[in-house]
């Protein structure tokens, strides 16, 4: 009879959000390789976390304005220009700096600033302003503030598989927020699944997707829209005007590697419904996505 391995879990939290670690593995260092990743999570959200104050996210935004640039390692600045060629690519709407126009909204998605409050926190958006150069980088106005964790969720799942995998494992799942990342399968050759939720009705799952070998990112969140004028709305807003694109409630994608998925679904989010359906499809990825009318399509959808 084969032995299947022993199935290891550890739960924390990174970046403000939950995270599940499992190795179901042979290796007798697995209690050790969960640990790795306990640190590796820890070492990046105090590197790069926005919400922490000695990050060098939070360095970047305290120096504001000020002329003072904020030096970059290796993997920090791989890390910035990968964020730039993401602005690029998503036609300048995928904006770090938007965070600053959460403020002009209440919990509920619905603007609480008026006209004049909104024209003036736009002046404090804009990626394009950031200077990047061997000094390192700074950001031109005080009051801008740049948010990366979106990023750096999925960057930091791939980075511990890269760990794991380098330490043997062959049989594990990682699971941060709405990003996801597997090494093979289970040990007993069953898949790795993981669940999109329905937008309507009762909190099942509309489908099951498998993720063997695979990354997987969701971006956006149905169940957080907003309506307006009879029409529903993500949470994503624009750089130009700041109010919300009507766009992809949700995107989620599979692809090689988290980093990947979330890159195309970060995107496909933030372009009008069609374009993103455009968009995906000519990635050739799978994908799943939940429109304004609440419908699921693209070729993940259940049929």
């Amino acid at each position: 009879m084969a032995v299947l391995g022993t199935k290891r879990e550890k739960w924390l939290q990174a970046f403000g959000s939950p995270c599940h670690l499992v190795v179901n593995d042979r290796p007798a260092n697995t209690e050790e390789m969960l640990h790795v990743a306990a640190q590796e999570f820890f070492r990046l959200e105090a590197k790069y976390g926005s919400h922490v104050p000695d990050s060098i996210i939070s360095a970047i935004n305290q120096a504001a304005g000020t002329g003072a640039y904020i030096p970059l390692d290796a993997e920090a600045r791989s890390l910035f220009d990968y964020v730039h060629a993401l602005w690029n690519q998503s036609n300048h709407l995928y904006d770090p700096s938007t965070s600053v126009l959460h403020d002009c909204y209440n919990t509920d998605g619905q603007l609480r600033a008026t006209a004049q409050q909104l024209q003036g926190m736009l002046k404090l958006v804009g990626w394009r302003g950031l200077e990047l150069c061997e000094q390192g980088v700074r950001l031109p106005t005080r009051g801008m503030v740049i948010n990366l964790d979106s990023c750096m969720r999925p960057y930091a799942v791939d980075s511990i598989r890269k760990l794991w995998r380098r330490n043997g494992v062959e049989n594990a799942l990682i699971e941060l927020d709405r990003e996801a990342v597997s090494i093979g399968r289970q040990a007993d050759g069953s898949n790795w699944l993981v669940g999109v939720r329905h937008p309507k009705g009762p909190r099942t799952a509309i489908a099951r997707l498998k993720l063997n070998d695979q990354g997987f990112a969701m971006r956006g969140n149905f169940e957080r829209r907003v309506l307006r004028d009879g029409e529903y709305f993500g949470r994503a807003l624009s750089p130009v005007d700041g109010q919300p694109l009507p766009g992809l409630l949700s995107v989620a994608v599979v692809a090689d590697n988290c980093l990947t998925a979330c890159s195309a679904a970060s995107i496909a989010r933030l372009k009008t419904e069609q374009q993103g359906i455009r968009w995906l499809d000519g990635l050739g990825l799978p994908w799943l996505a939940i429109d304004r009318e609440l419908k699921c399509i693209g070729p993940l959808a259940p049929r």
